[in-house]
């Protein structure tokens, strides 16, 4: 029964001594958090915009990393091609007193609005304002991309079913053209500060810049215009 109290000291000594040993090792390395830390405020002055809630998510550091204390401020810095948006990483170094170099990995997103279906869409239906509502989501899962307003999907037709929910995406999307074959358009012509509109028809579906053939409703000719913007083209 005697030896009983020595043996509760010498236990409290070791597991002064154990404590000891792992506080000196652990000001040895450097910490886990502040090399984290170091890369969300990187990432934080490379995207953070007004109005926007950014998103960050960094991957954790592996247990067994010991990495030398940092005598000075850790450094960060892009890695090649640079950051961006989704997956991305971000360079750490340290330069005294034993230089080192970590690349951490980071999804990077921001919270926003995106459009989702408020029912199931068929294939083929045109949308309507009351077919989508806005939620805030984090748009580095997103891969695919969104649209941020009801008014960008307006009256565009489905290519594929959408299900209640959905996030619509352009690949979804019917591709717009400004200009479609078979409607009137107004052909600009001219050289210098004289221009003359006259009235045409569109031969064949276009975007801005596009060349199309188009008929002149007046000479029945046709020639090749340039579409300008909708309802426009311009042989200049």
């Amino acid at each position: 029964m005697s030896c009983h109290p020595v043996k509760k000291l010498l236990r409290a000594i070791l597991l002064l001594l154990f404590a000891g040993v792992l506080q000196a090792s652990d000001s040895e390395h450097q910490s886990h958090e502040s090399i984290i830390s170091a890369v969300e405020s990187r990432l934080a002055a490379e995207f953070t915009q007004t109005g926007e809630k950014l998103v960050i998510a960094i991957t954790p550091l592996d247990h067994r990393l010991k990495l030398a204390r940092c005598d000075t401020s850790l450094e960060t810095f892009d890695p090649p091609g640079g950051i961006s948006m989704g997956r991305t990483t971000v360079g750490v170094s340290c330069q005294l007193p034993k230089p080192w170099t970590l690349y951490v990995s980071a999804n990077v997103g921001r919270e926003m609005p995106v459009a989702v279906a408020r029912r199931d869409l068929s294939r083929g239906t045109p949308i309507g304002p009351d077919d989508l509502s806005l939620e805030i989501m984090n748009t580095s899962h997103l891969l695919r991309g969104h649209f941020s307003s009801v008014e960008e999907i307006n009256g565009r037709t489905l290519k594929r079913t959408l299900r209640r929910g959905q996030v619509v995406t352009p690949s979804m999307l019917v591709v717009q053209k400004t200009v479609r074959r078979g409607e009137q358009i107004t052909i600009l012509a001219g050289a210098g500060p004289i221009e003359v509109r006259s009235r045409g028809k569109a031969l064949r579906d276009g975007n801005p810049g596009d060349l199309i053939p188009v008929l002149n409703l007046a000479s029945k000719k046709k020639l090749e215009a340039r579409v300008v913007n909708a309802g426009l083209v311009s042989t200049q």
